[in-house]
């Protein structure tokens, strides 16, 4: 997990000399969509198996979020056959923190903080069941 603030930064050359051109000093920065920020991200279903009795953490390892100030993401899952608890993963000033998301056959949480921070989505399951989630 990384900041995109650190991320640009260190994207830039050792040696590069800042840029002076009046094209750039006068763009004006764009707020990216959410479906921009989340880039070639697919919103797929993605299969998983919760186990009884533990916290099981399935990662999306598709693709990452890049995140913005105030950006929220959301999640959802659909059992095919069981129930589950779910948490998701977003992160509260910069850190990782997972919300409870509620127990059932399916489900959805929306609005998740995520913020300045490209992450991959995850999720913590509990109970036994064959579900998908995105």
């Amino acid at each position: 997990m990384a900041s995109v603030a650190a991320m640009s930064a260190a994207a830039a050359p050792v040696n590069a000399a800042p840029s002076h051109s009046k094209a750039t000093a006068s763009a004006k920065a764009v707020k990216p969509s959410s479906a921009e920020r989340a880039g070639a991200c697919s919103n797929s279903w993605k299969s998983a198996v919760g186990v009884p009795g533990r916290w099981t953490k399935i990662e999306d390892h598709t693709c990452s979020l890049w995140g913005a100030p105030g950006f929220k993401t959301g999640y959802q899952w659909a059992s095919q056959r069981g129930r589950v608890c779910v948490k998701v993963k977003g992160y509260k000033n910069g850190r990782e923190k997972w919300y409870d998301a509620g127990c059932g056959a399916n489900g959805r949480k929306k609005n998740v903080p995520w913020g300045n921070v490209a992450a991959n989505k995850a999720i913590k399951v509990k109970g036994f069941a064959l579900f998908k989630w995105r």
